[in-house]
């Protein structure tokens, strides 16, 4: 077992690198293999790679299309005005973002673990600076963007490599589940749309999967402690900020169709033609290999895809319509 988990974590670590170099520039929402906003505001800035976030502050959109309080609300707009100040390109908040709602749940803790404090559990001990200035929320993402700037090609990595670059957490992978949630506050905040490379949204989806291995399959399941076939990969794609269908059937046809050999990592891979259409769906990892749920005598895990059942591929993130992520 501790060498097939070791294996796992190789691949995985293996297609994340993969994703990074093969996404050096960004590309736009209608470039296939692109990603849409999360949201349209009423009114978008215009924004190219580098530029900084220029729109002004909409509080009310934050309000009505966050699933935040008012603390929580108040937290997220400092960050994304710190970035504005330091003119910062918008997918720097939606690390500060993703970060802090990992670290606190957005909150000026007063403790945490060992000497951890503040909105991004920063330590003073680790040469964050002084309790007192670590509780200041300007000061704490003032000292958040100084150390990711430091970070070679911050912005052209996965947003789990970021954060873990900046703040050296036991759980680099949890960061992945908020990108969508927080990608979804910056463009209510500046009123403008954060153009993903594309790789981060293969690589959210890929992580999310990647952390349900060794949970049980239950037919119809929809997470969190189980999942059927589809149910992963359906949730996996929200954690991306894509909305999916929800059965197999309904996946395949979604589409857009891949050629045999042509497959990357985050295609989707099905197997088992019936009637109504395939039984079967799982997640490309690349190497022939995919994450899946398979049937009720196994659990979620890494298997290959090279079988005699195999029907084809389809690649969902080229298709690409956004929806409001499941933050989940």
């Amino acid at each position: 077992m501790k060498v097939a988990a070791a294996g796992a974590a190789l691949l995985l670590l293996i297609v994340l690198a993969f994703l990074a170099a093969a996404t050096s520039i960004l590309t736009g929402s209608a470039t296939p293999g692109g990603m849409a906003c999360a949201i349209t505001p009423a009114t978008t800035a215009s924004r190219t790679a580098g530029k900084p976030v220029a729109a002004p502050l909409t509080a009310t959109s934050l309000a009505t299309a966050m699933p935040l309080d008012g603390e929580q609300q108040a937290n997220a707009t400092l960050i994304v005005e710190v970035a504005m100040e330091r003119g910062l390109p918008a997918r720097a908040a939606v690390i500060a973002v993703a970060t802090a709602l990992q670290e606190s749940q957005l909150r000026n803790l007063r403790y945490g673990h060992l000497d951890s404090l503040g909105l991004f559990q920063q330590r003073p001990s680790q040469g964050w600076g002084t309790r007192e200035q670590i509780l200041d929320p300007h000061y704490a993402t003032g000292t958040f963007y100084d150390r990711m700037l430091k970070v070679p090609r911050w912005e052209q990595l996965p947003l789990t490599r970021a954060a873990q670059a900046v703040q050296r957490s036991g759980f680099p992978d949890a960061y992945a589940q908020w990108e969508a949630l927080a990608q979804r506050v910056v463009d209510a905040l500046a009123g403008t749309c954060v153009t993903l490379i594309p790789g981060e949204q293969v690589a959210a989806v890929i992580t999310y999967a990647h952390a349900q291995l060794g949970k049980p399959y239950v037919w119809g399941a929809e997470g969190p402690a189980s999942f059927d076939c589809s149910g992963l990969t359906m949730r996996a794609f929200q954690s991306a900020g894509i909305s999916i269908p929800r059965v197999a059937a309904d996946q395949w046809r979604w589409g857009p169709p891949i050629p045999s050999g042509q497959e990357q990592p985050g295609d989707l891979a099905f197997f088992r033609m019936g009637p109504d259409g395939p039984g079967h769906v799982g997640i490309v990892l690349g190497g022939s290999q995919m994450i899946h749920a398979p049937n009720k005598r196994t659990v979620i895990q890494i298997d290959t895809y090279q079988r005699s059942d195999l029907i084809g591929f389809t690649r969902p993130a080229a298709h690409a319509p956004t929806s409001q992520p499941d933050p989940r």
